[in-house]
């Protein structure tokens, strides 16, 4: 059973189980109320009572996620205000409403933000339109003041639906009308209102809804801006989902460690920079404390200390006049902990819900998301860069980062969790962050600008995304700001079994360009075809992890705890180059675009490649960090490359090395592959020919003991399934030391029936990281 919350109660005016009437308070703010939600949100304010499209553009939205019409065929109304906000309208584009709004899946959620439908409104010249039929009385005059818009729907026989559009002025006279008849199939789905400088696709409604329905362009620029108020979807066929409101919290994460304390970061929804608001934890139902939201990254932190590691405690976080309730488990003693691990959602496939299931089938003891959270295209609507504070350009960093939280809320609300950010997540392809060096975007925010080192962000928004992200991590080992005060977030985890080095394998990382101007580097991609056959030099002065982060590894490695056996590193990526292209391709650019081969084929002309993106190199300082590794024993878990794989580093010779694991992709845009001409040395019996001992293109010694390659599985959607994507499970056995490693794929579970309940092929591996024996 379901209870509303007191904020959904307050934030729902619910007239009738068939009327739903979105409200959003009195105050001006990017945020347009838990019933709905804005797409694009940096492209929306609230202000004055109303909600306002603040920036023109395709299809600005804002859909309403607590109301849906129905299947049955039964009348419905759906009416709102309208008031001109541009001084003077720009053709093409229109204001009016959305309807029957659906996905292939048809999740709330991924309807709100890729929904399609039908579109009825009023045109910059005065037009009403309605389903490809236009009005063809008296256009209407700009400027629109207060003009209501009200579709209407019943049912027409046959499977049609009747629809009718008319438009009245603020004293209720009815400035014009236009009728159309529709297959009904269109009717079903989500509402949304729209201001747009784009007109709607032409469409066939007179026949069967397709699979696929063209949506609005959402492309920028125009001049097509409104405001809305008074929004109704009401009628036999409506139907109110208060439980899909989302916010003023929209999640939480948290971290329990072994001293008894527990961190819990709430993420809220976009308040105005300017409101107080203060967020109380009422801990084992009591009233614990509070503290004030962070008006940039609108987070804030909650602190717990003296915890009974033994226990569960349930608790509540409370904002806005809205709750959020979640358990912090007690901590696992005495038997083995599962950790699951994932990293890279370009989206596809959201809001995962099977990934989802899956991963919880495990019941992990704690979740790790290893970087590239968001991707710079998820969501659409484009990116807003800029090197200066910019709140809008943090808005559509949180609009983002929010399918992230919508995704995976229900776990991370009980499950101790680690995020860290990657390069996509701070709005870079490619990022050498040079400790925090600005990068140099006189030339734009391409490649130019990458290849300079540094961040392309400002430094407010770099450390917004570091808070949001890794806000619920103890309090870093050297807290010290890199440059232009970009924060850090290298720490030490200690939960249970497990003692975790938490680090930043690209904060520091040096850009090759500058240092190594023979390579003529490009994108992480050398010109220089010599260093295709022979491996690139290290530079005097690059850095991996910096001496910093150096330094916090070795003490970490001489500190051992008999109390938390199990070592783990957790960074963005492994410190190799595991991944091949074809013999003619001197970039990955073409990665999208590679054929998937079927189960059993092989790439024969591959090869290793020299991709300074990966974390080969600088060869010398990643060999320091892998040699504090061995020293600690300690196995290093990576996402990054969307391709997954298990192996272990060679230091002076194949095989002495930490053994690493990177995770398949969540949702990969670019799924690389290992599948080298040459084959492995001393394979085992049996063992494939893209096993074994190897050497990078950097040079570096490899040993590859699993590998999740993509190919064709003739599941659907190929564009997910073909990618090899899915996530890892580690098992770590405290009482032998051992730690069991699988990647699985993303469709799979141990509680689902044959063939779906196994990890991918080569997985499990069992390994004891202290002596790097495999068993």
């Amino acid at each position: 059973m379901k209870f509303l919350s007191f904020a959904n109660l307050m934030m729902l005016a619910v007239v009738s189980a068939e009327t739903v009437e979105p409200k959003w308070g009195a105050v001006d703010r990017p945020w347009t109320g838990g019933d709905l939600w804005a797409n694009p949100v940096e492209d929306w304010v609230v202000r004055g009572g109303r909600v306002e499209n603040s920036f023109s553009g395709g299809n600005r939205n804002v859909v309403v996620l607590t109301a849906s019409v129905g299947e049955k065929a039964v009348g419905f109304t759906i009416r709102c205000r309208v008031d001109q906000v541009s001084g003077a309208l720009q053709a093409p584009g229109f204001v009016g409403i959305s309807f029957g709004l659906q996905t292939a899946g048809n999740d709330f959620r991924d309807v709100a933000i890729h929904g399609s439908g039908l579109a009825a409104g009023l045109r910059v010249d005065g037009t009403l339109f309605l389903a490809g039929k236009e009005s063809d009385g008296p256009k209407i005059p700009s400027p629109y003041r207060q003009i209501t818009l009200e579709l209407q729907g019943k049912p027409a026989g046959e499977g049609r639906c009747e629809l009718s559009l008319s438009a009245n002025d603020p004293a209720g006279r009815r400035l014009g009308g236009v009728t159309a008849t529709v297959h009904d199939s269109w009717i079903p789905g989500l509402v949304a209102f729209v201001a747009s400088s784009k007109l709607p696709p032409k469409l066939e409604v007179s026949e069967p809804r397709p699979a696929v329905v063209p949506r609005l362009a959402q492309d920028r620029g125009g001049e097509m801006r409104v405001s809305f108020d008074k929004l109704v979807v009401t009628g036999d066929r409506v139907r109110a989902h208060p439980e899909r409101s989302f916010g003023p919290i929209w999640w939480t994460t948290h971290t329990i460690s072994n001293d008894g304390s527990a961190r819990i970061l709430v993420q809220a929804a976009p308040f105005s920079r300017s409101e107080r608001h203060d967020v109380t934890l009422i801990f084992d139902g009591k009233r614990h404390s509070s503290v004030s939201l962070d008006p940039v990254t609108r987070t804030a932190l909650l602190t717990v200390r003296r915890l009974d590691l033994t226990k569960s405690h349930p608790y509540e976080v409370q904002l806005d006049g809205g709750s959020y309730r979640g358990t912090l488990r007690a901590v696992p003693k005495g038997r083995s902990v599962k950790l699951a691990a994932l990293s890279c959602n370009d989206s596809t496939g959201f809001p995962h819900n099977e990934l989802v299931a899956n991963v919880a089938a495990h019941e992990p003891d704690a979740i790790a998301f290893l970087g590239d959270q968001i991707y710079e295209g998820i969501g659409g609507y484009g990116l807003i860069y800029d090197q200066r504070p910019n709140d809008r350009a943090i808005l559509s960093y949180l609009r983002k980062y929010a399918m992230h939280g919508w995704t995976w809320r229900e776990i991370l609300k009980d499950i101790p969790s680690v995020t860290i950010p990657d390069d996509h997540d701070v709005f870079h392809g490619n990022l050498w962050g040079n400790g925090g060096k600005l990068a140099d975007v006189s030339k734009g925010f391409g490649n130019f600008a990458q290849d300079s080192g540094g961040y392309k962000m400002s430094p407010e928004f770099v450390n917004m995304v570091h808070t949001t992200q890794t806000g619920n991590l103890p309090y870093p080992s050297d807290p010290t700001a890199s440059s232009n005060n970009i924060s850090v977030y290298f720490t030490r985890w200690s939960y249970g079994p497990l003692d975790v080095a938490i680090v930043a394998d690209r904060q520091f990382k040096t850009a090759p360009a500058a240092l190594l101007p023979d390579g003529k580097i490009e994108n992480g991609w050398p010109k220089n075809d010599e260093w295709y056959e022979t491996p690139p030099p290290d530079a005097d002065g690059a850095e991996l992890l910096g001496s910093r982060q150096e330094a916090f590894l070795a003490r970490w490695a001489a500190k051992p705890d008999a109390a938390t056996p199990i070592r783990l590193v957790l960074s963005q990526s492994p410190w190799a180059a595991p991944q091949t292209l074809p013999e003619e391709m001197k970039t990955d650019a073409h990665v999208p675009s590679l054929k998937h081969l079927k189960p059993g084929e092989y790439a024969e002309n591959d090869r290793p490649k020299p991709d300074f993106d990966t974390n080969g190199w600088p060869r010398a300082k990643r060999l320091v960090a892998l040699e504090a590794m061995k020293q600690a024993g300690a196995f290093h878990v990576t996402g990054d490359q969307h391709l997954g794989t298990t192996g272990q580093y060679g230091l002076a010779e194949h095989r002495d090395g930490p053994w690493w694991v990177s995770t398949p992709a969540t949702a990969n845009v670019w799924p690389r592959r290992w599948m080298p001409k040459v084959e492995g040395g001393n394979r085992a019996d049996g063992q494939e020919r893209h096993l074994g001992d190897f050497a990078d293109a950097f040079g570096n010694l490899i040993t590859m003991h699993a590998v999740a390659n993509p190919y064709d599985v003739e599941r659907e959607p190929a564009r997910l399934f073909d990618r090899a994507v899915g996530y890892t499970i580690l098992t770590c056995q405290p009482e032998s030391g051992r730690i069991e490693i699988a990647n699985w794929p993303y469709w799979a579970s141990p509680k689902k029936a044959a063939p779906d309940q196994s990890p991918y092929p080569g997985w499990p591996i069992t390994i004891d990281p202290k002596t790097g024996a495999r068993h």
